[in-house]
């Protein structure tokens, strides 16, 4: 993990999320901000740490797992922009999971109480305050749900895709087009799964036409993926 220049408001300006902060508030954010170049595959927290800053992806594509029985589960992918680390908005909460490098990265760390205090105008104590009356107890169900359900590499894949293609992929005639490339062993990662598996279950979606292959390209049947994945909630 390497520190890297400082960044100003006019790039974090560029990014998605944050576009809608005004140029004193993206300013003062960037010179609030510690930028860090972070290596794929590298740590960026352990879940069950003290929740002490806010993370924002920067560039690059990290994720967010935690361990259910003996296997690591995918909960998410975070995308250039992308804010995470918000368990530390709330009070004396440790992370529910584990943030990895899925590619190079480049992120800036906050202080919580400095990001509430630039983005919201308000202390971070009331905030969390006030988190903790309104949305506090979601937060411990959804850890509770996310520890007791185990997805199949099948769903696991299916969620993986969906958010690829929402976050990384571009229109196409067939489908949404995927710009990140990704190897089968980059997906099996992902999923927490074998490569050999990884690469049946992706022959099975190409069979069913959930997925078409183009080259070294792949693209993605939005529509299809939610079916299946409503189809599996619903049984």
């Amino acid at each position: 993990m390497a520190a890297q220049s400082e960044i100003d408001g006019k790039t974090l300006g560029r990014l998605r999320n944050l576009a809608w902060l005004s140029p004193d508030q993206l300013e003062g954010l960037a010179q609030s901000i510690t930028p860090q170049r972070i290596k794929r595959r590298e740590t960026i927290f352990f879940e069950g740490e003290s929740a002490n800053r806010v993370y924002v992806l920067l560039s690059g594509v990290a994720k967010l797992s935690f361990i259910h029985g003996e296997e690591r589960v995918l909960v998410g992918l975070v995308g250039p922009g992308e804010v995470f680390g918000v368990s530390s908005l709330l009070p004396r909460v440790t992370r529910p999971f584990r943030c990895d490098a899925f590619s190079d990265c480049t992120i800036g760390a906050v202080r919580p109480e400095t990001f509430v205090g630039l983005v919201l105008g308000t202390p971070l104590e009331r905030f969390s305050r006030t988190l903790e009356i309104t949305v506090g107890r979601w937060w411990m169900m959804l850890q509770r749900y996310t520890n007791f359900v185990g997805l199949s590499v099948r769903e696991r894949l299916a969620e993986a895709l969906l958010e690829l293609s929402a976050k990384f992929g571009v229109a196409d005639a067939r489908g949404t087009l995927l710009t990140l490339k990704l190897t089968h062993v980059d997906l099996a990662e992902l999923v927490g799964a074998s490569r050999q598996r990884t690469t049946e279950q992706l022959n099975e979606f190409e069979d069913e036409r959930i997925i078409i292959r183009d080259g070294r390209r792949l693209i993605i049947a939005p529509e299809r993926l939610r079916a299946l994945i409503e189809a599996s909630a619903n049984k």
